[in-house]
């Protein structure tokens, strides 16, 4: 009995000094990911303000994406001197497009759907069952060379969502989506790399897109700030 309790703890040893040791299960994958994102000290952020650049069609052009817990969202991108803004208030989502109106329009079903999805402050992992979202470790996959957890993410309002979270340091490598743009669904990919970390939480400072309607576009933020003054009426389409 020694010998076979002696040879079993061996071989349990090789097992995981060659990384086959038995598969993680969902939650703990997902707390990797929870904890890469900051954890405890993410919880304490109630605001952020990113300053980029966007590369698409040629053209760099700067932004501003300005986010506030639960779900309020703004993105102001200049181009030629005008802003384009696309907002989320935490009910609608609304833009303003110089180049077409100088007035702020309210976006149809389908954008505001997939505004309100991408205002989600802490993102569809953190208290997942509270939001009513399900997850499902799907496998092991390389992504770009890299071991990556493979999740699937079915949300309250049954939108699918893929996410590829690296085995090591538990950070999102990739998330695909499949979004409604106004004209049936449409497969949205977006790649993050260049994690750095500010004020103790690990942040991409590099992204690319790929499948949305202006085509592959690559971002690349210059600063990301924490807990910024922010007022509501900045989510809030003007006038109203």
């Amino acid at each position: 009995m020694r010998k076979t309790l002696l040879s079993l703890a061996v071989i349990t040893a090789l097992l995981a000094a060659n990384g086959i040791a038995a598969a993680q299960t969902v939650d703990e994958v997902v707390a990797k990911a929870v904890a890469a994102k900051g954890g405890d000290k993410w919880k304490t952020v109630k605001s952020t303000r990113m300053t980029a650049r966007i590369s698409l069609q040629g053209m760099e052009l700067p932004m501003v994406i300005l986010s506030a817990r639960p779900n309020l969202m703004r993105q102001d991108i200049t181009v030629q001197g005008m802003t384009i803004v696309q907002a989320f208030d935490g009910e609608k989502a609304w833009a303003i497009n110089p180049m077409e109106s100088p007035n702020a329009t309210e976006m149809p079903a389908a954008a505001t759907e997939s505004m309100k999805d991408q205002a989600d402050f802490d993102g569809p992992l953190v208290d997942y069952k509270a939001k009513g979202n399900t997850v499902e470790l799907v496998g092991t996959e390389d992504v770009g060379g890299v071991k990556a957890h493979h999740l699937k993410i079915t949300k309250k309002n049954k939108q699918v969502q893929h996410l590829y979270i690296e085995a090591a340091r538990g950070v999102e490598l990739k998330s695909v989506s499949e979004v409604d743009m106004g004209a049936g669904m449409t497969k949205v990919e977006t790649e993050l790399a260049d994690y750095r970390t500010v004020d103790g939480i690990l942040v991409p400072f590099t992204m690319r897109v790929t499948g949305g309607p202006t085509g592959a576009v690559s971002m690349t933020v210059d600063k990301v700030e924490f807990n910024v003054a922010i007022d509501d009426k900045t989510f809030k389409i003007p006038g109203k």
